[in-house]
């Protein structure tokens, strides 16, 4: 607010602003202030989450106000013991929030760096009960998986976090229900905080056997409309972290469900600036493995696919999405120009460059069996298969983007035909599952020998049944849509 010509002090303003003890209206990108006199306006990095206003049991002791003298403290070596008693349960808790800090965080993005936001998101967790929920969470299962736990811990703590996360989601839902404007005028960082904790279960669910992403999807979609990420992305580096995550999550389940995303189209994130997204940090190609713009071209092709098979279902010959998928292969023609279908030389290029050619050729072959509807056996199909294989065959297991892999190759991987493709494909599965651990990936390749299975079974029974070219093959794709729609697991 003005007083005559002067503001008053900001405290959560911009970098300028809090210089000058100016009162800063936190206008983006540049504030009133700044731009009447035209100086650099930057707004701190720092995401200061605080614990909800109203009351939420916790387990969790109070945290003191100032936390970074404590954890400079602890990461020099000293003493610890009231790190300990000030911010975790136990001894072991605390193990386990440094075991995500220094091995699990370097996991999840396709890059890892010094500024890995997931890595980041630890410090702020220590004043949000639900993010340190949530991360001690991750590490148990993490843990559980090379066999440094045992499952009634694990079944523990993830019983805590839901029930934290569930107490958190109430108390949004009831302020709701007595002020339809209530979330977007509480405090902001416990909804971001929040918003984090659900879209971080993803890695939670990837690290069990039975684990269910789509709830937490969901819940992640209702937070992102009611804080307006669909229109605008937050300016701090772990907030946009999370909306960026949510983005490719969302679309990959989509694909793998074989339906729509829940974000609408015109979610900001799906509309192709690769200025803005992959070249500023966090960035988003960085972090998911996967160039923004061609996230973009994977949302649109999870769209035209589901109106094909509407339209199949519904029995109607319509030209117009035939058009839009010329136009869509076109456009991602020209996108991927500089890639000419040749796996590249071991050296030639980075881990990254080959993770995005595999994301490219993906895209190519997602268009061609789910839009134009070619057969598993076509040689195009067969052709974008072994284009992907081989470029899988130069990720060795570890490298680091090679985490960021299994979408593209549980794609590729279903449409595997010959039986020196599915031994490969079974090798490179269990090379990637012994270093990575992730049960989900043993469901995914449980239900790629189940497609094989059907598939070799209903081409023989229609070679020699008189059945019409191809219906055999039809009955195939109707029967993986259906075997997709109510699959559980997920992993990216």
């Amino acid at each position: 607010m003005f007083r005559g010509n002067k503001f008053t002090r900001s405290r959560t303003g911009c970098l300028q602003c809090r210089k000058k003890h100016n009162k800063c209206d936190e206008q983006q990108p540049i504030c009133s202030f700044c731009a009447l006199r035209d100086l650099d306006c930057k707004y701190p990095l720092g995401l200061k989450w605080v614990q909800p206003k109203e009351t939420i049991q916790t387990r969790h002791k109070p945290r003191c106000k100032d936390i970074r003298p404590a954890i400079e403290q602890n990461m020099l070596g000293q003493p610890s013991a009231l790190f300990v008693e000030t911010y975790f349960e136990s001894a072991e808790e605390k193990s386990a929030w440094e075991y995500y800090i220094s091995l699990v965080s370097s996991n999840v993005p396709a890059v890892d760096g010094p500024e890995n936001p997931y890595r980041q998101v630890s410090i702020p967790a220590l004043s949000s009960p639900i993010l340190l929920e949530t991360i001690v969470c991750i590490s148990t299962e993490h843990m559980l998986n090379f066999g440094l736990t045992s499952v009634d811990l694990a079944a523990k703590r993830q019983q805590r976090m839901l029930r934290t996360l569930g107490q958190n989601l109430l108390s949004i839902d009831d302020r709701a229900a007595r002020d339809a404007d209530t979330i977007a005028t509480s405090n902001k960082h416990e909804q971001e905080a929040l918003l984090t904790a659900v879209v971080l279960q993803g890695i939670v669910v990837a690290q069990t056997a039975d684990g269910v992403l789509e709830p937490h999807v969901k819940c992640a979609s209702w937070l992102m409309q009611a804080l307006g990420y669909f229109d605008k992305i937050p300016q701090n580096p772990i907030a946009r972290m999370t909306v960026q995550r949510f983005a490719m999550v969302d679309v990959m389940l989509a694909i793998s469900r074989q339906r729509r995303p829940y974000a609408p189209q015109k979610f900001i994130l799906n509309q192709p600036d690769q200025n803005r997204w992959d070249t500023t940090e966090p960035s988003f190609h960085k972090m998911t493995g996967c160039p923004q713009p061609l996230m973009c071209f994977l949302v649109r092709i999870a769209y035209l696919a589901c109106d094909v098979s509407d339209g199949l279902e519904a029995n109607t010959d319509d030209g117009t999405i035939l058009n839009k998928a010329f136009q869509l292969d076109t456009e991602l023609r020209a996108w991927g120009s500089g890639y000419n279908e040749i796996p590249p030389a071991k050296y030639e290029r980075t881990p990254l460059d080959i993770l995005t050619e595999c994301f490219y050729w993906t895209a190519h072959l997602l268009l061609a069996r789910r839009v134009f509807r070619d057969q598993t056996c076509s040689p195009r199909v067969q052709h974008l298969v072994h284009v992907c294989f081989g470029l899988m065959d130069h990720l060795s297991t570890g490298c680091g983007p090679d985490s960021s892999l299994p979408q593209p190759f549980y794609i590729a991987a279903r449409e595997a035909l010959s039986a020196e493709d599915r031994v490969w494909v079974r090798q490179k599965h269990e090379s990637m599952t012994a270093y990575y651990r992730e049960q989900q990936r043993n469901s995914a390749m449980e239900l790629i020998e189940q497609i094989w299975e059907t598939t070799d079974k209903l081409r023989e029974l229609g070679s020699g049944s008189g059945w019409p070219r191809g219906t055999e093959l039809s009955i195939v794709d109707s029967y993986v849509q259906a075997l997709d729609r109510g699959a559980c697991f997920f992993i990216f």
